[in-house]
């Protein structure tokens, strides 16, 4: 069903979207506001493997007049290809080269925006900071520092490889603890000054402890912002309304 105003497919608030990272299609969601003009765009990255991927913010950012893309990096959930942490940023740079290329009329590619939970903060900052087409970052939850956070076989084979292609527990830990400093977020987030930087934490995260984002904020330039906030577990799971008002306020300051 087509738009004969618009030239476009007809919506309702969502699409599915593929686009391709390196030859490998990337499988994800558009969500859309109802107005055609342009506004601001966040795509939305979910941690390893992906059990929270955000939809509720989704929705709470169409309602306060934002597209949102969620989408997989290769190897997991559907997208092809091979899972590994090193080509994370650069399935991001082939969302935003997708998004650059405004698809729907919706989208302003002069106003995108990174949010990402746990390992998908992690690759946030690192494509943040080697991007300037983001104009701000917000993470929850993130991984700050591969060096000080870290993960076993049998934890990987529980928790992360069943949803993930072709790799091992034993791969996943190896590929991690193999990470440069080019993959170091603690060691790259100042790249992102004077962009805004928003980071949250949960009190009570038991998955990825707050000192992660005290270091990341501790290493971070100006226009950076720490919120820990008391009770919240990693995902945020009973603390979803605080995690959305958060985002919502601070998002709202940039477009002033």
């Amino acid at each position: 069903m087509t738009d004969p105003a618009a030239g476009f497919p007809h919506h309702e608030g969502q699409i599915g979207v593929v686009f391709a990272s390196e030859g490998w299609p990337l499988l994800g969601t558009l969500y859309l506001t109802a107005e055609a003009t342009p506004g601001p765009t966040a795509i939305l990255l979910h941690g390893l493997p992906g059990i929270e991927k955000n939809v509720d913010l989704a929705h709470a950012l169409r309602q306060a007049g934002w597209n949102s893309l969620i989408f997989h990096y290769r190897g997991c959930w559907g997208s092809g290809g091979r899972y590994r942490f090193d080509t994370q940023p650069a399935d991001i740079a082939a969302a935003l080269d997708y998004l650059a290329t405004r698809p729907r009329p919706q989208i302003d590619p002069q106003r995108l925006v990174l949010i990402g939970h746990s390992m998908g903060g992690w690759a946030a900052v690192l494509a943040g900071a080697a991007d300037r087409r983001v104009r701000a970052v917000a993470v929850y939850g993130a991984v700050a520092d591969p060096r000080t956070w870290t993960f076993n076989v049998e934890e990987a084979a529980t928790e992360y490889t069943p949803w993930l292609q072709g790799v091992t527990p034993t791969d996943l830990v190896a590929q991690w603890k193999d990470l440069a400093e080019a993959f170091w977020p603690v060691a790259q987030v100042a790249r992102l000054a004077p962009r805004p930087l928003l980071i949250i934490h949960g009190a009570a995260d038991g998955v990825v402890p707050p000192e992660q984002g005290r270091s990341l904020y501790e290493a971070a330039g100006q226009s950076r912002q720490l919120v820990v906030t008391t009770d919240a577990n990693h995902a945020f799971s009973w603390q979803r309304k605080i995690l959305r008002e958060t985002l919502l306020e601070w998002l709202a300051q940039l477009m002033r």
